[in-house]
């Protein structure tokens, strides 16, 4: 999906100036300073924003996620990422649905040897936690079925089940609406294949008449 991006902003670039030859960045940071926003609670945290260069492709696929780092002692900071599909991890045994698997996105993980700006105490004890900022029109969820290590490649064959509708509650959501929001399912790409480097893909789409 990033390389499809960028393509598309070299095609437009082409068009435009008639160059063909700029190299595009698929994120960009806006302006230079962070700014400190008051959060749910009265909390502040010292938040960065960064944005796509926008394309067809984000127009549809494109969101933003919210990343907060809490350490001890310090002021929470924030970044506001974009997305073009959320990638899943599928391996843990508490993993046995798709909203398992966002549950497990948005859940707290602990900062092994996270450090606080220059001048201050080094290494704090500290948490990350993703949310999600701005929803896209149509998500796509890439579950991590493939793993590369310095042994080689692997395949994750596990079962993940999934429904016809896809909720994403309340916790997912940085903005929570008092019923979260429902996604449709309507395509499924599938791996065949043992090894990650081979096999072939299939796509399943739902009909218009259901």
């Amino acid at each position: 999906m990033d390389r499809l991006h960028n393509e598309l902003l070299k095609l437009q670039d082409r068009d435009l100036n008639g160059s063909g030859g700029s190299k595009f960045s698929l994120v960009t940071v806006t302006g230079d300073d962070d700014w400190e926003t008051v959060g749910p609670k009265n909390r502040t945290a010292i938040t960065r924003t960064q944005t796509f260069m926008e394309s067809e492709l984000s127009a549809i696929f494109g969101g933003q996620l919210r990343s907060v780092v809490k350490s001890r002692g310090n002021k929470d900071s924030a970044t506001i990422q974009p997305f073009l599909l959320l990638h899943l991890d599928i391996l843990p045994d508490a993993v046995h649905t798709v909203e398992d698997a966002l549950h497990l996105f948005a859940s707290p993980e602990s900062l092994e040897g996270y450090r606080v700006s220059a001048g201050k105490a080094g290494v704090v004890s500290a948490s990350k936690a993703v949310k999600l900022q701005t929803l896209s029109k149509v998500l796509i969820l890439h579950l991590m079925r493939f793993s590369f290590g310095s042994t080689g490649s692997g395949k994750l064959n596990k079962p993940v089940l999934f429904s016809p509708d896809i909720v994403l509650s309340r916790d997912l959501l940085v903005s929570p609406t008092a019923e979260g929001q429902r996604y449709e399912l309507v395509a499924i790409v599938s791996h065949h294949g043992r090894d990650p480097s081979k096999g072939h893909y299939t796509a399943d789409t739902k009909h218009p008449d259901g």
